[in-house]
């Protein structure tokens, strides 16, 4: 169960788990129906996971410096509750919000010129580090007023929401975030928020949207072997989703949907078991529901409708290529590489 959200036969495996299972490995509820997910998002008797508290019991334990990861996590909305959740949600909702019309039209110009660039007769497409990756830096750069590859790079700096990973694994995302709080901080003139909330945004958004960017163009195409560009009937909302499962914790004894569950059991919510290229269901919960709803939805849907708006226009053939998972992750769906060859 580990790993599930990597097996590419894990449609039937869902199905046969449904509604939810107690998994002994994860020693946790999964949860696989939709609207008992969605009923769980917008429950007030589950929390999100405690994560910079987990960090602290694991230097404790270990005598390591976990100190930027913490420091991070305290500022991911994702990863607090109440009036501290509320304040960090206005913060990040104020970079998002500003302009918000221009900076998508920017983005939305930006896929035009990179999809007519790219999806060109006689090239391999990695849809990752090709299209995924320049769109992420492009919309990052235009919400905090610089050029963010230039600044920090891609670094695996959502992993610090991997609760399994080894501890030197753990260790080397620790210190990329506390390059990239560094690299921030020496910017902070520039930005619009702190270098804090601009490290929690790129928690939040790296592996997230380019994941879920990558694999939903990947999927799509593959499934419409033969077809050009422009035969595609592309599915309006994004498809697949490179964020596979959220997990909440229950405050209290508690019955819900037919669901038991006790104080302090913790319930993974496995929305990648909701994805359209899954299940062929339009459940719309991979961003989540309620009030941790995820504030980059309609920035990661109009990218979405904008390359499937420039790839609707392209009359040119492809073949699907290869597809390789990242390894050692237990926490998101991101592919180290997905390619696909554009012919006349």
């Amino acid at each position: 169960m580990l790993k599930i959200h990597h097996d590419p036969d894990r449609a039937d495996a869902y199905k046969a788990m449904q509604p939810f299972r107690f998994d002994e490995q994860l020693r946790c509820i999964c949860v696989f129906d939709k609207d008992l997910i969605a009923e769980i998002f917008r429950s007030d008797r589950f929390k999100v996971i405690a994560f910079a508290d987990h960090y602290r019991q694991i230097a404790d334990r270990t005598t390591i410096n976990f100190d930027a990861s913490i420091a991070a996590l305290h500022h991911v909305p994702l990863a607090n509750e109440g009036d501290h959740h509320r304040h960090l949600r206005g913060q990040v909702a104020s970079v998002i919000g500003a302009d918000s019309r221009g900076k998508l039209r920017a983005i939305e110009d930006f896929i035009a010129a990179l999809a007519s660039e790219t999806f060109t007769a006689g090239r391999e497409v990695d849809l990752v580090h090709d299209v995924a990756m320049p769109v992420f830096d492009r919309l990052f750069s235009l919400w905090f007023g610089l050029a963010q590859s230039e600044l920090v790079e891609h670094m695996n700096v959502s992993q610090v929401f991997d609760m399994t990973m080894s501890l030197n694994r753990r260790k080397g995302v620790n210190e990329q975030v506390a390059a990239m709080t560094c690299a921030f901080a020496g910017q902070q003139a520039r930005l619009p928020t702190t270098p804090e909330i601009a490290v929690a945004m790129n928690i939040l958004g790296n592996d997230a949207l380019i994941g879920s960017i990558a694999l939903s163009l990947w999927h799509t195409l593959s499934r419409n072997p033969g077809k050009r560009l422009d035969e595609i009937v592309y599915p309006d909302d994004l498809p697949s989703t490179g964020v596979p499962f959220i997990e909440r914790v229950a405050t209290e004894d508690l019955e819900i949907g037919g669901l038991v569950v006790g104080k302090g059991q913790r319930v993974r919510l496995m929305i990648d078991a909701t994805a359209y290229h899954v299940s062929e269901d339009e459940a719309d919960l991979l961003f989540g529901r309620g009030r941790h709803l995820c504030l980059g939805k309609p920035a990661t849907l109009a990218i979405w409708r904008s390359l499937i708006k420039a790839l609707a226009a392209n009359a040119r053939r492809f073949t699907i290529g290869a597809i390789r998972m990242r390894t050692g992750d237990y926490a998101f769906s991101f592919p180290e590489y997905a390619r696909v060859s554009i012919h006349d």
